[in-house]
């Protein structure tokens, strides 16, 4: 297999790409260069179950194949609620909604909190209602909750269904 030359930003946009083929949910890219020698960027998406996640992860390893990348280390691949996989300078986590929304890796690195779900979309396929955390609402309105460099998030949404 010959060796990539893509950079980070190229890994990024590839697997973004990859994710979005696979109609992965509410697509994040967060952009970590300068905070933490971890990785330049953790891409974020999610799964409807636990098929999906793995066809998603499927889907970005053999986007990245083609490109001449192979995963470093993938982990959580036979439980396929939440699929890490490390491609050094970029690390993608495909998750179940329920766990991305447990973990909450958007608010843990940059303060905000993941995109926006649509709840009565998500529940028609057996994901689940999801409640509303009056708390962080009502800091938000005081605005006790500081906010975050929007250029460090991209947003990829999936079309609606």
């Amino acid at each position: 297999m010959k060796e990539s030359t893509l950079t980070s930003e190229e890994r990024r946009d590839a697997i973004v790409g990859a994710a979005e083929d696979k109609k992965a949910n509410y697509i994040t890219a967060l952009d970590l260069r300068g905070k933490t020698l971890i990785s330049d960027f953790f891409i974020i998406c999610s799964g409807t179950s636990n098929i999906h996640i793995r066809s998603v992860a499927d889907g970005i390893m053999e986007a990245m194949e083609k490109q001449g990348i192979r995963q470093r280390r993938i982990e959580g691949y036979s439980e396929a609620t939440w699929i890490l996989l490390d491609y050094g300078d970029n690390i993608v986590h495909v998750m179940a909604e329920e766990q991305r929304s447990y973990y909450g890796l958007e608010k843990l690195w940059t303060g905000q909190a993941p995109p926006e779900r649509e709840p009565e979309r998500l529940a028609g396929m057996g994901i689940g209602e999801f409640e509303d955390d009056e708390e962080d609402e009502d800091e938000e309105a005081e605005g006790d909750i500081e906010a975050t460099d929007e250029s460090d998030v991209e947003h990829h949404h999936a079309p609606a269904a």
